[in-house]
């Protein structure tokens, strides 16, 4: 039944447009991350440094997560994602000139991150509702198994193609790549030819509606239950894919190309992970599969602090990604399959609130591997969110 839902969504070129557009972006986001904290890295040394920068990307998720969700309610998703391209364009061709220039600052740095963070906000309560719209509930799991699925094959090309990109022509390399990229993904998100459900529409304030809706959120234990989870989540991983080249030089001695090269692993085994979500797990074992997925992460991210051998971390990154996979797929999953179709996004902006706690976890991460070190940092960090998930765990039971 599930693979005949996938061929169904794979002949609707709406679909394949806006789930083409994400793979795009997440190509470079995660392309941009890795580029940008090596040049942190070489411009300062420091891995605090480098950890402000990641915070500062995700900030705008915690400030600004939960009002996108409630405008994505009210306007067209597919402008919405537009705009927030043509941004992220002229932020590339920004930076890329001042590295031409040799004008190139960590402020302007900092700056970009935030700004690419704000675009970020976008992706859950906007494109991914947009997704569920167009494959509707039905097959919703199956959609965003195969959404999840070319996110960790970007997580496989993103750090591959930033550290080569790095290595071989600095940022000013991965400027010029991501603006390529990003006017692609333009391309095709004005092409979609759908009217996706608007369900705020009324005299209430958008203020209202997000109080609407986290009140909805918060008496919903399932909805809870997925909320909680996704802080005690991002805390802990955001801090390991910040302080990566750190401990990539550091401990296993790897270069730019090498360090992607590890972080690419975990595309490959969240990529495993989300194909098999898509094409076997069924509405009954969603919670355990977000559960259970999110543990194996942390575990995971714990073993890796305690590896010196780049073939034990590799498949540490690989059972790391079968555990992400989990946690990411079944995320939105869960909280579209149990909301009101005019709250969804409000809903999933609430989500993206909680994902935008992790900055409190980047910096506890960097003040950390500057007193104790990094991989130290790490597995202190694992070690909280181990325990924290525990007692989700026995919440889950009751």
């Amino acid at each position: 039944m599930v693979p005949h839902r996938a061929h169904w969504l794979l002949q609707d070129w709406n679909f394949i447009r806006v789930w083409a557009t994400g793979a795009i972006c997440n190509t470079v986001r995660w392309l941009e991350f890795l580029a940008v904290g090596l040049f942190v890295l070489e411009l300062t040394g420091s891995p605090f440094y480098m950890s402000m920068i990641a915070a500062l990307r995700l900030l705008p998720l915690l400030l600004f997560g939960s009002l996108t969700g409630a405008i994505a309610d009210r306007i067209n998703r597919c402008q919405l994602l537009a705009a927030g391209l043509v941004i992220l364009i002229m932020m590339f061709a920004t930076l890329g000139t001042l590295a031409i220039m040799d004008t190139l600052r960590l402020w302007h740095i900092g700056a970009s991150a935030f700004i690419s963070g704000l675009v970020l906000s976008t992706e859950h309560s906007v494109r991914r509702a947009l997704l569920g719209e167009i494959s509707g509930v039905a097959s919703l799991g199956t959609a965003n198994g195969l959404d999840r699925s070319t996110d960790n094959i970007t997580l496989i090309a993103g750090p591959l193609i930033g550290g080569l990109v790095f290595q071989t022509i600095g940022l000013l390399g991965t400027c010029i790549v991501a603006c390529g990229m990003l006017g692609i993904a333009f391309c095709l998100i004005a092409s979609v030819r759908f009217n996706p459900t608007q369900g705020n529409l009324g005299n209430a304030s958008i203020f209202s509606d997000i109080q609407q809706g986290l009140r909805f959120a918060l008496n919903m234990p399932t909805i809870l239950r997925v909320l909680i989870t996704t802080v005690i989540f991002n805390f802990c991983v955001w801090p390991l894919w910040t302080l990566l080249p750190v401990v990539a030089k550091s401990l296993l001695e790897l270069d730019p190309v090498w360090t992607g090269i590890l972080m690419s692993m975990t595309g490959i085994g969240s990529l495993v992970g989300a194909l098999s979500v898509a094409m076997f797990i069924r509405p009954a074992h969603y919670q355990a599969t977000f559960f259970y997925g999110s543990t194996l992460f942390l575990l995971a991210m714990l073993v890796f602090t305690l590896s010196a051998k780049l073939w034990i971390s590799a498949i540490i990154f690989v059972l790391a990604g079968i555990g992400l996979a989990g946690f990411a797929t079944m995320q939105t999953t869960i909280i579209f399959s149990v909301s009101p179709p005019h709250m969804r996004s409000t809903i999933l902006g609430i989500v993206v609130v909680c994902i935008g706690t992790s900055p409190l976890g980047i910096v506890t991460g960097g003040i950390l591997a500057e007193q104790l070190g990094a991989t130290v940092g790490l597995s202190l960090i694992s070690l909280g969110g181990l325990l924290a998930m525990g007692l989700v765990g026995l919440i889950l039971k009751k």
